[in-house]
């Protein structure tokens, strides 16, 4: 009798481990996959398309009124024509690097505005290019300023050539979820006071108040210098201009 009892202990024993056991399982695969669903939620969260009525396009064109087109001739352009061409409204550069950037830029200069661009960049060996603004050009190798940039390390994140470097870095991993390698790529860019903005491809990716920065200069775009070689062409690039207050 006592042993037949002590066998149905061990047994109850035995059932009483092995489901907490099965319990203790379960629950560390459910917190698993709560926490690759949150992972999951964050980087969609990163790549949510927020761009703002104001900065849509259609047909290549921006909506809404005030905009003008920066790109109907090169006469209010720096531009060496070795490099930089224009062509049925579209923008072309082409460059092997070398020791030297080479920066074309508008005459005039701005202050506050919002800017569309569609822009594409190919290449060899890492191309890499950069929408410039508020830059002071000094030649076409030296232009400090901003560069909403792009390339390998760098897209859609905030340079500031010749200054600070680099302002804010995108997180470089979703670059191969959000750039059209080798296609067209859009820019919308707000510049008002030192607070900038920049959506690549529907994407918020620059969003930052930097008081060191220049509050006015040129726009232009950037060829790389170094073991490289650069072509870009841009097929719209508008701008619209806010009022200053004084």
């Amino acid at each position: 009798m006592n042993r037949l009892k002590c066998l149905a202990i061990n047994r109850l024993k035995f059932f009483l481990l092995a489901t907490s056991l099965a319990l203790s399982i379960s629950g560390i695969n459910g917190q698993a996959q709560t926490q690759t669903t949150s992972a999951t939620t964050s980087n969609d969260n990163r790549l949510a398309v927020t761009l703002p009525a104001e900065g849509k396009m259609v047909n290549d064109k921006p909506v809404g009124e005030h905009w003008v087109n920066m790109l109907e001739s090169l006469d209010g352009w720096n531009a060496d024509p070795r490099y930089w061409s224009l062509q049925d409204g579209v923008l072309h550069g082409d460059y092997d690097g070398g020791k030297l950037h080479n920066f074309n830029w508008t005459k005039k200069t701005y202050q506050d505005f919002e800017l569309n661009v569609l822009i594409k960049m190919t290449g060899n060996k890492d191309p890499n290019s950069g929408v410039c603004i508020r830059i002071h050009p000094t030649d076409a190798d030296n232009a400090p300023g901003y560069q909403v940039d792009m390339g390998k390390g760098y897209w859609g994140s905030l340079w500031e050539e010749r200054r600070a470097g680099m302002v804010q870095l995108f997180p470089q991993d979703l670059v191969p979820k959000l750039v059209h390698e080798g296609d067209w790529n859009h820019y919308y860019i707000i510049a008002k006071g030192h607070y900038i903005q920049a959506w690549l491809n529907g994407v918020k990716t620059i969003e930052m108040v930097h008081d060191a920065g220049f509050a006015d200069g040129n726009i232009g775009f950037q060829l790389a210098h170094g073991d490289r070689h650069t072509t870009v062409d841009v097929k719209a690039l508008y701008i619209r201009e806010m009022p200053n207050k004084q």
